[in-house]
């Protein structure tokens, strides 16, 4: 009787055993379901005059759209759309306002790696594309000097011949 009662009591601690190592062993996994994911990148088969339309389309939800889960999603979509190397004419810069507009609606958003990782390259463009404005519009006006100033050259070209030729009349 003893023998069958402590076979008893080791065959439940056992089993609660296994019990607590099953539970605390998918604990990871279910915190995984419990986190809200990052939506997907919008990659849809768009050709490069669909493009406009679309984002069109996504300014509208994101205005008007009365479930905030549909305008955060049409944001971080807006975003992707903006900078797609499919899109023929790319704006990192409108790219970048829209992924930070997702992460104000979402602040969970901004924890995530992928999102920081698209977050930290368009600044990184958008810095670099406002250096590139500045030195072509450098250079504007470097070629619009350059023109003037062989305007002027020109001009004095012409007033030195005139005095010349007024040298040769008095001589």
């Amino acid at each position: 009787m003893v023998n069958k009662i402590s076979k008893m009591n080791l065959i439940i601690v056992l089993l609660f055993c296994g019990l607590v190592l099953l539970v605390t062993g998918c604990t990871p996994i279910l915190q995984i379901f419990k986190q809200t994911p990052e939506p997907e990148a919008f990659t849809p088969n768009l050709k490069p005059d669909e493009y406009s339309t679309e984002i069109v389309k996504l300014k509208k939800v994101i205005k008007s759209h009365p479930e905030q889960s549909e305008r955060i999603k049409a944001s971080f979509h807006l975003a992707s759309l903006y900078s797609s190397y499919k899109n023929p004419q790319k704006d990192y810069k409108k790219a970048l306002e829209q992924l930070n507009l997702y992460i104000s609606l979402n602040p969970k958003a901004a924890k995530q790696y992928d999102v920081q990782n698209r977050l930290s390259l368009l600044r990184e463009i958008t810095r670099l594309s406002g250096k590139n404005m500045e030195r072509k519009q450098a250079i504007e006006k470097l070629k619009q000097t350059i023109k003037e100033l062989k305007q002027t050259i020109e001009e004095l070209k012409h007033l030195d011949r005139q005095l010349e030729q007024k040298r040769e009349r008095y001589r």
